[in-house]
């Protein structure tokens, strides 16, 4: 099967849930190459950028120094963590649309199912709960990952805030 027949099989808001898993995939891909392009002993490492920041603030009294420090920090940090409110939104919204996908699913084959009156076909019903059981499914298979990959860009952040303030103790 397709990928596309797979989503024309989950209904119409299989295609709202696709699009998330294409705006996932290029979050993900982009920090993941950030992240891989800043690691330690790399030209882009955060500690290596803070130290050259830092370098042009010897004529700074200790009160300056730490004020550009802390400048400097908040800047790698959000910088670290551009975009990664996308992930988190993408895995707490994709389950809710798959639970919505099943239900529209299931009213589907129920509304089947009452127009049919006493000449149910299975094939109509069975084709709601296709489409319900789909949805679900798409909705956790994009939110898995995403918030794996979340998890994990955070608990490189949190590594390397730790590296950070490390760094600020051996300076003062």
């Amino acid at each position: 099967m397709k990928l596309i027949q797979f989503i024309n099989l989950g209904g119409p808001i299989n295609w709202v849930l696709a699009a998330l898993l294409c705006f996932c995939f290029c979050q993900c891909l982009e920090r993941a190459l950030y992240f891989f392009q800043t690691r330690k002993g790399s030209k882009g490492d955060v500690l290596l950028r803070l130290r050259e920041k830092m370098a042009g603030s010897e004529s700074l009294d200790e009160k300056g120094k730490m004020k550009k420090f802390n400048a400097e920090c908040s800047i790698l940090y959000y910088e670290m963590n551009r975009g990664l409110w996308f992930l988190n939104f993408i895995s707490s919204v994709a389950p809710s649309l798959g639970l919505l996908g099943t239900v529209t699913g299931l009213i589907g084959a129920f509304s089947k199912l009452s127009q049919a009156g006493a000449n149910v076909n299975i094939h109509d019903l069975s084709g709601g709960i296709w489409e319900a059981m789909l949805t679900t499914a798409f909705g956790m298979i994009i939110s898995i990952p995403s918030l794996l990959c979340y998890r994990t860009f955070k608990r490189i952040i949190e590594k390397r805030l730790l590296a950070m303030s490390l760094y600020e103790e051996a300076e003062s």
